[in-house]
């Protein structure tokens, strides 16, 4: 994120947010303060001081830094690369909310607008801070209930209290502090679409060798290779989600190489094979309730030149991806890992009278 990205983001921000609403008040008798003051005045002109992001939460913490470089990671994954669109998003979010109407100032009520301390078994609040250069705090927010439907171009608000002050507000604006470290995350790990998968070999740990391919690209399934005797293909689906494994693959969390074992006895190893010459292995191991993969990258020697303009040549996209995959295993969705370790007898039954 360059400054010049963020200046321009920040000024649009700042045309786009404003507009008033009418909300009930959770305190019975209190008489409505309305307001279209800037939650943080004067944040806008420092988004590109930020150099930290915290989000604390029920189940813990989520912090994101901008190093000298003007790079974004997230420390707790060992220095992954962070969803940079996420973190302006937040900066700006923040710096553009306004205060609307004023709401209760009991403690006692904090609850019912999610804007209870963090410390409170079960809370649902969520704090957010910005801070600059050597941890210098420029904003400090708790964040509760969304609201919607406003009226207005502006439709979406939130309750929220500065920790320092017992008031609490309606604001104007979206904002969205997202708790799960995958949000925060350069989520995408490989993207073949399922399409242009022409053939797939997954090798289990015991030997067995599963073969799926699609010779002709307008068929509308592929096949599975090796169904014993007596036997049929349950679904026709199930090889077709074996192919869809790596297409939109993301990441759930990350780790550096090293962090996890793929023993030899217990890793599934699939190799997928796409029309246009790319090729990734993908090797995948469960540990616990966690499945976790790495990802190898090439091009066939062979593989064919782009048919558009401005294409990337498979060489291209195998050199992209392995400078961003190499060094890292990745936690993936369930679904996903589930398909990568289907077996024969996963997808095959036996045949029936009359099937």
């Amino acid at each position: 994120m360059t400054p010049r990205t963020v200046t321009f983001l920040a000024v649009a921000t700042a045309v786009a947010v404003g507009a008033a609403t009418v909300s009930l008040n959770i305190e019975r008798g209190y008489a409505p303060q309305a307001t279209n003051e800037l939650v943080f005045p004067g944040l806008i002109d420092k988004v590109n001081e930020v150099t930290k992001i915290a989000v604390d939460h029920k189940d813990g913490k989520i912090v994101v830094v901008r190093n000298a470089d003007g790079t974004w990671t997230v420390p707790a994954s060992d220095n992954f690369p962070a969803n940079v669109a996420q973190a302006q998003k937040v900066i700006l979010q923040l710096a553009g909310m306004r205060l609307f109407e004023a709401k209760t100032a009991q403690k006692d009520l904090y609850n019912r607008l999610h804007l209870e301390e963090l410390n409170i078994k079960g809370t649902q609040a969520r704090r957010v801070r910005l801070f600059g250069a050597k941890d210098t705090p420029l904003a400090e927010l708790i964040v509760g209930k969304k609201k919607y439907n406003l009226p207005g171009p502006i439709t979406e608000g939130a309750y929220v209290r500065k920790p320092s002050d017992p008031q609490t507000w309606l604001a104007k604006g979206e904002i969205t502090v997202d708790p799960e470290v995958k949000a925060w995350l350069r989520k995408s790990i490989l993207n073949i679409r399922e399409e242009d998968v022409a053939a797939i070999e997954i090798r289990h740990p015991g030997g067995e060798i599963v073969k799926i391919t699609k010779e002709n690209p307008t068929a509308r399934h592929f096949t599975l290779h090796g169904v014993p005797e007596g036997k049929r293909v349950k679904y026709q689906s199930d090889p077709d989600n074996v192919a869809n494994v790596v297409e939109d693959l993301e990441l759930v969390d990350v780790r550096k190489e090293g962090h996890i074992e793929f023993a030899a006895d217990k890793t599934i190893e699939g190799t997928y094979t796409s029309r246009s010459g790319l090729i990734a292995h993908l090797s995948l191991i469960k540990m616990g309730e966690d499945s976790w993969v790495k990802v190898r990258v090439e091009a066939k020697p062979d593989a064919l030149a782009p048919t558009k303009k401005g294409e990337e040549t498979a060489q291209q996209v195998a050199k992209r991806l392995s400078d961003q995959l190499t060094g890292w295993v990745f936690k993936i969705p369930d679904f996903k890992a589930s398909r990568l370790s289907r077996g024969m007898a996963d997808m095959a039954v036996d045949k029936k009278a009359g099937s």
